[in-house]
């Protein structure tokens, strides 16, 4: 094949020449790609604020974080032993804890007495609708599940945001807002 091209030196020449031209070509246009993308013709794609939230379980205890308003975050902790359901908020004014909301989850997920349950525990978000006054859901729900018998129960707490504003202590309980089961088949 070499032998038939070497015999037509300008077929020879003539791919050369195409092969430059076409390298050329294409280190022309990344040169322009590259100096648009500096300020000219841009793509640009919308911002996407991420909203993250953290949980993590032991043998005995459960803790999950959770957006409380728009500036403030709950650390919400779970005590499997005694079945405590707790959230602390830090006011960022002051960043002291501002907020303490307890809820105990034995009765609610019927656990029985003297018997240690292991549960998981989850936040969601909610921005729930409600008109007047300063007390108003958090914008996180609670989710506890024991494992042992499949039921469930979500918690939500009141948060006063004029409270939170005039840095003052808050401590309410957290409010049942439903229960149910995972499981339709009790296991022994």
């Amino acid at each position: 094949m070499f032998e038939r091209l070497t015999n037509k030196p300008y077929l020879v020449l003539g791919l050369g020449l195409m092969t430059g031209l076409l390298f050329g070509l294409g280190m022309t246009i990344g040169v322009l790609v590259g100096l648009g993308s500096r300020g000219g013709v841009r793509l640009e794609l919308p911002e996407t604020l991420l909203h993250a939230t953290a949980t993590h379980g032991g043998d005995t205890m459960a803790i999950a974080t959770g957006p409380i308003d728009e500036s403030t975050e709950g650390l919400f902790v779970l005590d499997f032993l005694t079945g405590e359901l707790q959230c602390a908020v830090l006011n960022p004014h002051t960043m002291q804890l501002g907020g303490l909301y307890r809820h105990n989850v034995i009765m609610d997920l019927g656990v029985e007495q003297n018997k240690q349950s292991r549960y998981l525990m989850v936040t969601g978000a909610i921005n729930a609708r409600f008109s007047g006054g300063n007390i108003r859901p958090a914008q996180s729900i609670v989710y506890v599940a024991d494992t042992t018998t499949g039921r469930f129960a979500a918690y939500m707490l009141p948060w006063d945001r004029a409270a939170a504003s005039y840095n003052f202590a808050q401590a309410n309980p957290m409010i049942l807002l439903g229960k149910g089961t995972a499981r339709k088949v009790q296991i022994e």
